[in-house]
C-alpha cells in the first residue's frame, strides 16, 4: 500500500518534470522534479522489496542511492534492460556518483548548501538563489550517463508492477 502511494506521487512528479523540461524555465525546476521523483521512486522500490519499511521511508530523504544499489541485483530489471549481471552492476555503478549528486539537492541533505528550493549562504558570505545558481547535476542528466539514469527511472516508474510480480 505504502509502496503504490509512494510511486503515484513519483509518477505524478515524473509528469511535471517531463513538462517543465520542455520549457525554458530555470534548470531548479527541473532539477527540483526530478530530484523528488527520483527519491519517492526509490521509496516505492524499497518498500515493495523489503527493503525499508514505510516509517523508515517517510523519515528520511536518503533513498535514489539506495535504491540503484538494490537495483543493481534485481533480476527482471536487468533482464528488461538486457544486460547480463556484471554488465548491469557496472551500469548501475557509473551512475551512483550522479544519483547521489540529484539526492542531495534536498534542502535536508544539501546541509545549508545548494538546493533546489532554498536559498542558502555561501561560506564567503554570498547568498544564492536556486533560481540564478548554475547546479553541476543538470549538466550531468545532459550526458550519456545521465541519460541512462533517466532511462532507468522512466523504465522503473513505467515497469514497476511488473517488477514485483510473482511468476
Amino acid at each position: 500500500m505504502w509502496a503504490d502511494a509512494f510511486l503515484e506521487q513519483a509518477r505524478s512528479d515524473w509528469q511535471m518534470w517531463e513538462i517543465i523540461r520542455q520549457q525554458e524555465l530555470p534548470d531548479c525546476h527541473e532539477l527540483h522534479y526530478i530530484q523528488m521523483t527520483c527519491e519517492k521512486l526509490g521509496k516505492a522500490f524499497l518498500i515493495a522489496g523489503g527493503t525499508i519499511s514505510p516509517s523508515q521511508a517517510k523519515a528520511s530523504h536518503v533513498a535514489f542511492k539506495r535504491f540503484l544499489q538494490v537495483a543493481s541485483r534485481h533480476p527482471k530489471l536487468r533482464s528488461l534492460l538486457k544486460m547480463n549481471a556484471s554488465q548491469f552492476r557496472a551500469h548501475i555503478k557509473q551512475l551512483l556518483p550522479i544519483a547521489e549528486n540529484i539526492e542531495r539537492l534536498a534542502p535536508a541533505l544539501a546541509q545549508d548548501g545548494p538546493n533546489v528550493e532554498y536559498p542558502w549562504e555561501s561560506p564567503d558570505r554570498q547568498i544564492h538563489t536556486p533560481v540564478n545558481y548554475i547546479f553541476s547535476a543538470i549538466h550531468e542528466l545532459r550526458r550519456p550517463a545521465g541519460a541512462n539514469l533517466i532511462k532507468i527511472v522512466d523504465l522503473v516508474q513505467r515497469e514497476f508492477y511488473r517488477l514485483f510480480a510473482e511468476i
